[in-house]
C-alpha cells in the first residue's frame, strides 16, 4: 500500500507556498474583479456581494454562484501548482479564508499578522472598496491596484481624511 507524501516540514515552505498561491489568487482576483464591476456585468453578478456596503466577516462569501465560481478558481489554481500534501491545502485555505474575513471584518485590527506581509490591503482598503465601489479591485495586496492607477479614488479619499 502507497503511503502518502511525508508532511513538509520546513515552515518557510509552507509560507512561501502560500505566500506564492497568494501573489496568484490576487492577481486573477484583481482582473477578474475588476471585470466584474464592467458596467454591463456588474448589475447582474457583482452587485449581489456589494449589497453590503459596511462589510462584515461573513460578506466575505456572500456573492453570486457566479461570481464565487469565476473569483474562486483564483484560489484554487495555485493549489494545482503548489500542492504537494494535504497539509498545504489546508494551511492554504486557512489563510486565504483568514485573509479574506480580515478584509471584510470592517476593522483595522492594530496588531494583525497580516499586517507583517509585505504590500497587505487589508480592512480600510476593501472597506473604502465596498464604499466606494470603483477601485481597489486586488484581494490582498495593493500591487496591482496600484500598478494600474485604480487606487486613485483611495488616495484622494485619504488625502481628504488627513485635512
Amino acid at each position: 500500500m502507497m503511503q502518502p507524501p511525508p508532511c513538509p516540514s520546513p515552515r518557510y515552505s509552507v509560507l512561501g507556498r502560500c505566500f506564492c498561491c497568494a501573489v496568484i489568487e490576487d492577481t486573477w482576483h484583481y482582473f477578474f474583479h475588476r471585470l466584474l464591476h464592467h458596467r454591463r456585468v456588474y448589475k447582474y453578478i457583482h452587485k449581489v456581494h456589494h449589497h453590503f456596503q459596511v462589510p462584515f466577516g461573513l460578506v466575505a462569501e456572500y456573492a453570486h454562484p457566479l461570481e464565487t465560481f469565476i473569483l474562486g478558481a483564483g484560489v484554487f489554481i495555485p493549489m494545482l501548482i503548489f500542492a504537494n500534501h494535504v497539509f498545504f491545502l489546508w494551511a492554504w485555505m486557512f489563510f486565504r479564508l483568514l485573509e479574506t474575513i480580515d478584509v471584510h471584518s470592517g476593522y483595522d485590527f492594530p496588531f494583525n499578522p497580516l499586517h507583517l506581509i509585505p504590500g497587505y490591503a487589508g480592512a480600510r482598503w476593501h472597506d473604502f472598496h465596498h464604499m466606494n465601489f470603483n477601485g481597489n479591485y486586488s484581494s490582498t495586496f495593493v500591487w496591482w491596484d496600484k500598478l494600474f492607477g485604480t487606487d486613485h479614488q483611495y488616495k484622494e479619499y485619504l488625502s481628504k481624511k488627513e485635512l
